[in-house]
């Protein structure tokens, strides 16, 4: 059992531009019982003062500490978003308009942003929107839940069966009860309503399945609301891969029963109906209550026996799952060459040349910045057993990972010849310069994710002299521009192999070189003193 360590997180509702009112009262909170790990604000962040959001978005504005804040709920304040997730200030990191944030202090953190509508843009999510936000995360084996859903609406009927119920009324979206049902979140945080907090629903029928972790619903009331409702919350969390799974699944003596069942039965014939008119195949549901539980709750990538991938391969999956997780159907496991605890190494899918590897996660995990301790451990075995395999034969090895428009972390590692070695610092900054962004030097006592910030986007390197470059300018960032610099005439001279995709072989090539890999590699493999 691995160490346990508890989250402390504040969450706020609407803040709207009541910034002041907002970060005052935080900086009060976390000084008297902090120090927090991490702000939420759910619904709408900006509001209608232009000089007050100018303020926030030229830093002007003090953010005491990490923010981070769900996208835009109507067209006013949509033009001050980007399209994907970004740190819009320093401590201000906007999460993006969907997705799965693995926090590096353990928690998973599902995240919807805008009102439920007919099409999705950007304040609006639909059918579409919520299927693609079920799909990567359960398409892998040993999902259970997550720690924290975040929603700007209420998901509706949320309070049936509940001894407890909001004053007033609420908007809220049939499409988040479905996502609810289908993340099972233990806690789940929306706000545009009153203050709310719903006595803890479980998500198992009592009596006829294993039994599951139990989910809180906390709807929050606007900052500086005149009526004075709770618009601030505060709780520690003890992230539900480090707990046993009796400590995890313990239920409250006040747990009442699954509110959605009803309402998601209603959906399944709704979404049918759609589908059918659209001549779609059929919809897929993740929200199954008598879905099995496994006995071990999933580590987050901790290594089970290779045999075993954790699922049925014959069954039917979702489509479009994680390519990248090892338990998926999808992964190409012709490819790869060993697999440690947390971390597995596999040849490149159209590599730039038959050496050129990936480092990837066994679990779902977006980026270094947002990995667990034992995960960068892994990924720095594998880097240290990779540069002495290449400095046997004459070879150095650039490392390089682009967490923007990917959602599995992979770390590029590309041998070049020692010869390479004195120039590749030039060659990216001077590309990068080309390319119209800077590329910036972390300093020997710092790392990666003490300057990044969880859920941004960010590209870096290592090179084989020690040099670490990295840059936060993702706006418009070539997504082909560590192949290309590696590519360049100055280093592998292939320029005509910068995509990927020009550089296909057939499959029994692949196997010849993953075996060829592996025999070369055997040398250094710490897994295989793992296994023993």
């Amino acid at each position: 059992m691995q160490k346990q360590s508890q989250v402390k997180v504040l969450v706020a509702g609407e803040v709207r531009g009541q910034f002041d009112a907002l970060f005052k009262r935080v900086a009060a909170v976390n000084s008297k019982a902090g120090p927090f790990d991490m702000l939420i604000c759910v619904g709408e962040f900006f509001g209608d003062d232009a000089d007050a959001n100018d303020q926030i978005l030229t830093a002007k504005f003090e953010i005491p500490l990490q923010t981070y804040i769900l996208g835009p709920c109507s067209s006013a304040t949509a033009a001050l978003f980007p399209k994907e997730s970004a740190e819009l200030a320093p401590n201000l990191t906007y999460l993006g308009r969907k997705g799965l944030l693995n926090t590096a202090s353990g928690l998973s953190v599902a995240y919807l942003s805008g009102m439920e509508g007919e099409t999705a843009d950007q304040t609006h999510f639909d059918f579409d929107s919520v299927n693609g936000l079920l799909v990567p995360v359960k398409a892998g084996g040993g999902f259970i839940g997550v720690d924290l859903l975040l929603t700007s609406q209420w998901p509706a009927q949320v309070d049936n069966f509940a001894p407890n119920r909001p004053v007033g009324d609420v908007k809220s979206s049939e499409l988040i009860s479905k996502v609810a049902a289908g993340l099972k979140p233990r806690y789940h945080f929306a706000a545009i309503g009153p203050h709310y907090e719903r006595a803890p629903y479980r998500n198992h029928r009592v009596l006829q399945e294993a039994a599951q972790h139990t989910t809180r619903f906390i709807g929050l009331a606007s900052v500086g609301n005149a009526e004075k409702a709770k618009w601030l919350y505060a709780f520690n969390v003890t992230p539900m891969r480090q707990l046993s799974r009796s400590e995890l699944t313990e239920q409250p003596p006040n747990a009442s029963e699954f509110p959605y069942l009803q309402l998601l039965t209603s959906l399944i014939i709704k979404e049918r109906e759609m589908n059918q008119r659209a001549g779609k195949d059929k919809p897929q549901f993740f929200f199954d209550m008598s879905e099995p539980v496994e006995d071990n709750v999933d580590r987050g990538g901790k290594r089970r026996n290779r045999g075993d991938r954790e699922g049925d391969e014959g069954a039917k999956r979702p489509p479009q799952p994680c390519w990248f997780c090892l338990s998926s159907p999808e992964v190409e496991k012709h490819l790869v060459v060993a697999v440690s605890d947390c971390c597995y190494l596999a040849m490149a899918k159209g590599g730039l040349n038959h050496k050129h590897a990936l480092i990837l996660p066994v679990g779902h995990i977006q980026s270094v910045v947002a990995a667990p301790e034992e995960v960068r451990a892994d990924i720095d075995r594998f880097k240290r057993a990779l540069g002495q395999m290449f400095a046997s034969t004459g070879e150095c090895c650039v490392f390089f990972e682009r967490n923007y428009r990917t959602q599995h972390l992979q770390i590029q590692v590309v041998p070049a010849p020692i010869d390479c070695q004195m120039g590749l610092k030039n060659a990216f900054l001077n590309l990068a310069e080309m390319r119209g962004f800077e590329l910036s030097v972390l300093a020997e006592d710092q790392e990666l994710w003490e300057v990044v910030n969880e859920g941004c986007p960010y590209f870096f390197v290592e090179l084989p002299d020690g040099t670490r470059l990295f840059t936060r300018q993702m706006k418009n960032f070539p997504l082909q521009f560590g192949r290309e610099v590696m590519a360049s005439g100055g280093v592998l001279n292939i320029p005509e192999k910068v995509d990927w995709r020009a550089c296909s072989i057939d499959k029994k090539v692949e196997e010849q070189l993953t075996k060829a890999f592996q025999k070369s590699f055997a040398q250094y493999d710490f897994t295989e003193d793992d296994d023993e």
